[in-house]
């Protein structure tokens, strides 16, 4: 519950200012790969393509549900802050993921994944959850749970646990954000904390 609070809480106060008008994309279809009426679309756009370090550790596990980055790093976090992150071209919209952080129940901070739309995910996203919050359409961020958002495997596959954060934008190393932990996002972080155990 903490944890999802958290999530919700730096969906609203810390969305990034994304480097392209929204208007840009207003008219994409669902297959992410050309606008409406308008044939391909003029260029490719640059996405920075990262991992969290900590995603790496992981990886033999991970594997099977995203695709390899081209570098794992904590400067993932902001990498429009750091000189060389390597990117990738994408035919489709550039996006970045953060969820948090959990060590032996204990939340510690968030962690983050950048790419391209269509290549993030090793079965890719849910396409009725992107036509529903209008990620194609839209350069915004919305929390959704893992289940709603990430397609399984097999059909048989238990649901995926967890909420995460999904970014979309359009234009050239967009997917980046620069949050700042303001001091009255700690004070609600904080108070939250303590109701929680108060309550515990």
């Amino acid at each position: 519950m903490i944890i999802r609070l958290v999530t919700i809480l730096m969906t609203s106060l810390l969305t990034p200012s994304w480097a392209v008008n929204p208007s840009k994309i207003s008219n994409f279809d669902e297959s992410f790969g050309r606008i409406s009426g308008a044939g391909p679309l003029p260029r490719q756009v640059e996405c920075y393509s990262c991992m969290s370090l900590s995603y790496q550790t992981s990886w033999k596990y991970l594997q099977a549900t995203y695709i390899y980055p081209k570098v794992f790093t904590d400067r993932c976090r902001d990498p429009n802050s750091e000189r060389g992150m390597p990117t990738v071209m994408c035919s489709s919209v550039c996006v970045s993921l953060m969820e948090p952080d959990v060590e032996a129940g204990v939340f510690i901070g968030f962690k983050h994944i950048r790419g391209c739309l269509d290549r993030v995910l090793r079965h890719g996203f849910n396409q009725s959850a992107l036509r529903t919050h209008r990620f194609h359409q839209n350069n915004h961020c919305r929390t959704l749970s893992r289940s709603a958002l990430f397609n399984p495997a097999r059909t048989t596959d238990p649901p995926a646990l967890g909420d995460v954060q999904l970014c979309s934008c359009y234009g050239d190393r967009c997917n980046y954000s620069t949050p700042l932990m303001t001091s009255s996002l700690l004070l609600v972080i904080l108070l939250i904390f303590v109701h929680w155990v108060n309550n515990n």
